[in-house]
């Protein structure tokens, strides 16, 4: 793997708001699809904000609310005023923005615009254009991670490596599974669940239905599917239909349909290269070059990747900090002591003893019986 840590720009933080916009989502019935929909207000929310100098926005995990960064001039605009109106948003919560916070939300906004150079998203990775045609088997994936100092200073680690990904294709199914005829017969059938991948950010779920045609709800036709994934992930879908449609079924209960070319049979597979080779490098050398071409601006400032030198500092941090403890492990908990003074008296427990009675060994426990061992004329204990 060949990995840089660049710094690209610096935010004046004590001049921005992070505000917590409330999502109705009962109109339109958007909870049917409510990451998608969170995910395409917060694309939306990144457009209108671009004539501003651009904002961070962020979808949060109660599947309701969407996080956003942005000036408190800005966010009285009409423009955002109205886009708020139209979207069926409301501010739930205004609180003073910090640097954790930036470095959580801006990968959401890089991805956004690497979009525009043809880098899609992968789980939490890019990668190039041209994976969902499924003909190349050597792929190179950056990945990012951020870093946002207390006073404001932007670093990014990109690292390069080179992946495998593995469609779930018509075939892996079994004989009595799968459509023998794709042209007619039967257009949906119920299969045995099967755990997948699904794109864009490789969520877990099983197979539970597969359809030869695309079914009458929730899309109409296949053009209306490519502007759904379009608009919701930013997925130039290919033109051709697929072969077949999937329902996965996922841990809330609800069930999605997706296009073959979604569907993986599990997390990519990183190929085994050697650190700093030249094929990284060379991957890791076009995506930068992409990214100066990308003209990403963010609340004001534009992201400078001009200067390629390593940040070793900031290297070195990001690195230790990227370690994570192995989860399997019992957690230790640190003990306490507190002061003797604290710490309540200790009474001792005696058993009652009748008057006149000393304290000896009970009665009813009868002495050991001597035993002879065969061989041996003495007894033993």
């Amino acid at each position: 793997m060949a990995s840089t840590v660049i710094s690209v720009a610096s935010f004046d933080i004590k001049t921005l708001k992070t505000y917590y916009l409330k999502v109705d989502m009962e109109f339109d019935n958007r909870k049917n699809a409510a990451l998608a929909i969170l995910n395409k207000l917060c694309r939306d929310f990144l457009k209108v904000a671009e004539q501003f100098g651009g904002c961070l926005a962020l979808p949060r995990r109660d599947f309701c609310t969407i996080l956003v960064i942005l000036s408190p001039e800005f966010m009285k605009n009409e423009k955002i005023i109205d886009f708020l109106e139209k979207q069926h948003l409301t501010i739930k919560l205004e609180c003073e923005c910090d640097s954790s916070v930036i470095e959580e939300s801006l990968p959401f906004a890089v991805f956004w615009f690497m979009e525009r150079v043809k880098w899609f998203r992968i789980g939490d990775c890019f990668v190039q254009d041209g994976f969902l045609w499924w003909k190349q088997t050597n792929l190179p994936r950056i990945q990012i991670k951020t870093h946002c100092s207390e006073t404001g200073n932007i670093y990014i680690k990109f690292t390069a490596e080179h992946i495998r990904i593995h469609p779930f294709e018509h075939w892996i199914l079994d004989s009595d599974e799968r459509f023998s005829d794709l042209t007619s017969g039967p257009i949906s059938r119920q299969i045995r669940p099967r755990r997948v991948a699904c794109l864009p950010k490789l969520g877990k779920g099983q197979i539970v239905k597969i359809h030869r045609k695309i079914p009458e709800a929730p899309f109409e036709n296949y053009e209306q599917m490519m502007s759904y994934w379009k608009k919701s992930y930013g997925y130039d879908l290919p033109p051709a239909e697929p072969e077949v449609y999937y329902d996965i079924l996922f841990h809330n209960g609800q069930t999605m349909l997706y296009p073959l070319y979604c569907v993986l049979t599990g997390p990519p597979d990183v190929l085994p290269l050697r650190s700093n080779s030249k094929v990284t490098k060379e991957s890791l050398e076009t995506f930068l070059k992409a990214f100066r071409e990308a003209d990403i601006e963010i609340l004001g400032q534009k992201f400078n990747a001009g200067t390629e030198q390593d940040c070793q500092a900031a290297k070195c941090y990001m690195e230790v900090m990227s370690m994570r403890p192995n989860s399997k492990l019992p957690k230790l908990e640190k003990v306490h002591r507190k002061n003797s003074e604290e710490m309540p008296q200790i009474r001792k427990i005696y058993p009652k003893i009748p008057i006149g009675v000393k304290r000896s060994i009970s009665s009813s426990t009868e002495p050991p019986v001597k035993r002879e061992r065969r061989g041996f004329s003495i007894p033993v204990e």
